[in-house]
């Protein structure tokens, strides 16, 4: 490839900044992709967004790749000589002056007469390519003017990245990356702007983090960098739930009703067999058919009730009732909970697992809330909602049909039509259930370093934002590439700082 005289002193045109010009290369410029030498001097980003005038219209692409090249290294033979007798190329020849950038764009589309179009007409060989217009690049986006403040825009911080909350909530929204990657700070600043709206938040929190957002950011490079995103300190309403006997103070004590387990819940929990199943499912029927509600002892008379009707074996009903029993030992069962209380507006509702228990009893838990709270909104006893899932995997793992994960696939599938929105957040992407990260509709993906995670992700991503799946790994902290039904287009995302203090922490190994 050789290169192209430009005029290094043109930076600006207008208020528009001359990036450089599109060069012939391959089987391009074509209506779909285009390639333009980067002018000397100038700074252009992989997936920042370009612009090109066409007579009436202007087409509008996003950088892709960007490859430097030199005519003085593109002969191996030629710099092998130089190497072999311990001189260097530069020292002989003007390298400096024969270096150049070259960016390969792909066209998004095309704007004429405020209309967006699909792409239709080539660039030609020689026209200016510029960075894109604010305005044109915010309506090409769709970006809402009063949305879900998330962060600005990389490669144009002008550009406030605001997300339609009624197309964020109802079709639900995964935000996945490493730890340490931005990814449970970025949900804090999503609930942040929520409450803002007034809506109400419920977070299942199994690490505990969600309890300081009571208070405002007391992190001093945090608080320096608040201008720089236009927010100041401030804390939110938020009430923390703690399962019976396992409380802090300033914590509110939650329960189950036992009656509200149905009996692949109770099943679970108590880790019993199939045909233990089956007993157990003839007698939570015949309670449900008498409208009676149970605790452990009224279960037991029921198995013993239904056993002698169905005639089961002697050692089933007795290895039965033995699993039955684990339930009184657990200790988190009483009167219930009412879901009007953990779902109001403008407040967040935090559920904290984090104490110790078994993985079985938490994900019950975390499914009979998740069952609850949908009914109540089907019923419109409770406010439009968003539930966030912290640690989605283990609550909805791909490999074990767990009552929470049946619970998370139903709003996922559901909740839409009754405006319950779901949140799930992960770092171990290939362990999710598949159908549940389907139906998310917008991806806040942070880095992710695992090439079987990054494949097993893929096939979820809307087709423009593949590209980006080989700079996923390589994302710094607090980074992230936004795509779906809440952005027309990915935009690689630097999320702003919290109005909140962040719990997430860590503990550190060196004070």
């Amino acid at each position: 490839m050789q290169k192209k005289t430009q005029n290094n002193n043109t930076v600006q045109k207008g208020a528009k900044q001359d990036l450089g010009v599109i060069i012939c290369e391959g089987n391009t410029p074509n209506h779909l992709n285009f390639d333009f030498q980067i002018a000397e001097e100038t700074e252009v980003k992989v997936g920042e967004y370009v612009e090109v005038p066409l007579g009436l219209s202007v087409l509008v692409g996003r950088v892709s790749s960007i490859q430097s090249y030199n005519e003085y290294y593109t002969d191996p033979e030629f710099v092998k000589y130089h190497i072999s007798r311990g001189i260097t190329v530069d020292s002989r020849f003007p390298t400096r002056s024969s270096r150049w950038r070259v960016a390969k764009v792909k066209v998004i589309g095309i704007v004429r007469n405020d209309r967006i179009l699909p792409p239709e007409d080539a660039p030609e060989p020689g026209d200016t390519v510029y960075r894109a217009d604010t305005r044109l690049l915010i309506r090409l986006l769709g970006l809402p003017s009063d949305g879900l403040y998330i962060g600005l825009m990389r490669g144009n911080n002008a550009i406030k990245v605001l997300l339609d909350p009624e197309k964020l909530v109802k079709h639900h929204v995964a935000i996945l990356g490493a730890t340490g990657s931005g990814k449970s700070y970025a949900v804090g600043v999503l609930i942040e702007e929520l409450l803002e709206k007034n809506l109400p938040v419920l977070v299942i929190d199994p690490h505990g983090e969600y309890s300081a957002f009571r208070q405002p950011n007391k992190n001093p490079e945090e608080i320096k960098r608040c201008p720089e995103f236009g927010v100041t300190p401030k804390g939110y309403r938020a009430v923390t739930y703690f399962p019976k006997g396992l409380g802090k103070n300033g914590g509110g004590e939650l329960t189950i009703s036992m009656s509200d387990l149905d009996a692949y819940a109770i099943s679970e929990i108590c880790g019993m067999s199939d045909v233990q199943s089956d007993l157990l499912f003839l007698a939570v029927k015949r309670l449900g058919e008498e409208r009676q509600s149970y605790d452990a002892e009224v279960l037991a008379g029921a198995v013993e009730e239904a056993a002698e009707e169905w005639k089961f074996q002697k050692n089933t009903i007795l290895s039965t009732l033995r699993r039955i029993t684990v339930l009184k030992e657990l200790g988190i069962f009483g009167e219930g909970f009412s879901t009007r209380e953990i779902v109001k507006p403008g407040v967040l509702s935090i559920i904290d697992l984090s104490e110790d228990m078994d993985e079985r009893v938490r994900r019950i838990v975390a499914g009979v809330i998740l069952q609850k709270v949908f009914q109540a909104r089907k019923r419109e006893e409770v406010p439009p909602a968003l539930i966030v899932v912290e640690e989605s995997h283990r609550f909805a793992p791909q490999e074990a049909n767990t009552y929470s994960r049946r619970q998370m696939r139903k709003i996922a599938r559901e909740g839409r039509k009754f405006g319950l929105g779901l949140c799930i957040t992960s770092q171990r992407i290939a362990g999710l259930d598949k159908d549940i990260l389907s139906q998310c509709g917008t991806k806040i993906v942070f880095r992710i370093e695992g090439n079987y995670d990054l494949e097993y992700l893929k096939p979820y991503l809307d087709y423009s934002s593949i590209d980006d799946i080989g700079r996923i790994p390589l994302l710094p902290n607090g980074i992230a590439i936004t795509s779906g039904v809440a952005t027309q287009h990915p935009i690689v995302t630097e999320i702003r700082v919290r109005r909140t203090h962040h719990g997430g922490t860590g503990t550190k190994l060196i004070h």
